[in-house]
């Protein structure tokens, strides 16, 4: 009896954290196998600190059981609101770091706004994530395409540019965008674990009808949820202006399937009630070390979408696996 239990700790135990080993391995295949990764690695946690904020806050919402496909034209629409308010204010004061300050709020205002619009659809009035979220990646799209149909630049950049491109102590991987996303990972963690609405998350990801007869008020939990997404989407829709130099409508497009694969394949349970902020993270690392194994390896387009759509594709059936066998 107590081997047997032995051996179901040790099996739960490597499940719940065979994205460290997938990373791992990938890694030192990576390493070992692929010439001139060494030397592009630095873009696995430079990249991994401009998207990861989004990542972030869709794994906060998957947990709840939910889902939203709009988080990459939230960022998109966030990032143009970022370029708007900053070449506003500076046009009219000429200061560019109050400037930067405005944009910042008007980028957290919108993406808190966007996020409320999900929300309230989906917790208040009831439509189903998916559909409600489909609809309104739609609308953000159209938003984005209708105010930057082209590059949309802030009018002094290199204030802006500071957060993604500047390299600390003269090392390309150690930028102010990659200590962010690591403070953010602890901070969330923390947050999700020792606070009574962080563990209502799980709560209500597990088993909603339970979650409401302990006094949980579950729509509120939701839509509060997706506020918080669109608050880390509009981090990221700065941080992308921030390393691009400018907003553009289809920045939104990179982001549609990376943050589900990302959570997914890191630990984070489409049916909800499981997943930690360090799962978000190891699946933002996995992904990207993909990408740019994928980039150092020179493949077209066409294959860094075919073998996306694959992975995608093993990382849902590996989550559905997984989460039967949990439910057995």
């Amino acid at each position: 009896m107590i081997e047997t239990n032995r051996k179901r700790q040790m099996t739960r135990m490597i499940k719940d954290n065979n994205s460290v080993l997938i990373l791992v391995a990938l890694l030192a295949i990576c390493f070992l196998f692929v010439d001139g990764y060494t030397n592009g690695f630095y873009n696995v946690l430079v990249y991994s600190s401009i998207y990861g904020a989004v990542c972030i806050g869709l794994g906060i919402v998957m947990i709840t059981g939910n889902i939203d496909l709009s988080v990459g034209f939230i960022a998109g629409v966030c990032g143009i609101a970022v370029v708007i308010a900053f070449n506003a204010v500076y046009a009219a004061t000429g200061s560019a770091a109050l400037a930067l300050v405005v944009g910042i709020f008007a980028a957290f205002a919108c993406g808190a706004l966007l996020g409320f619009i999900n929300g309230f659809v989906i917790a208040k009035v009831g439509v189903s994530p998916l559909i409600a979220t489909i609809a309104t990646n739609y609308i953000f799209k159209g938003l984005a395409f209708y105010f930057a149909k082209a590059s949309y630049a802030p009018t002094s950049p290199d204030i802006v540019k500071v957060f993604a491109k500047t390299q600390l102590f003269g090392l390309r991987w150690l930028t102010p965008s990659v200590i962010l996303f690591f403070v953010l990972i602890g901070v969330v963690a923390f947050w999700m674990h020792k606070t009574r609405f962080g563990n209502n998350l799980y709560i209500v990801g597990d088993n909603p009808e339970a979650a409401a007869f302990s006094g949980i008020s579950v729509s509120k939990t939701v839509l509060l949820a997706y506020v918080i997404c669109g608050l880390f989407a509009a981090l990221c829709g700065f941080l992308m202006v921030s390393f691009d130099g400018y907003a553009i409508y289809t920045q939104g497009n990179a982001l549609s399937t990376f943050p589900i694969s990302c959570c997914v394949i890191g630990g984070i349970k489409m049916a909800g009630g499981k997943g930690t902020a360090i799962h978000i993270l190891l699946g933002v690392l996995i992904m990207r070390a993909i990408s740019t194994m994928m980039s150092v390896l020179f493949l077209s387009t066409d294959m860094v979408n075919l073998i996306t759509g694959i992975l995608l594709i093993v990382v849902l059936v590996i989550d559905r696996f997984t989460s039967t066998k949990e439910a057995e």
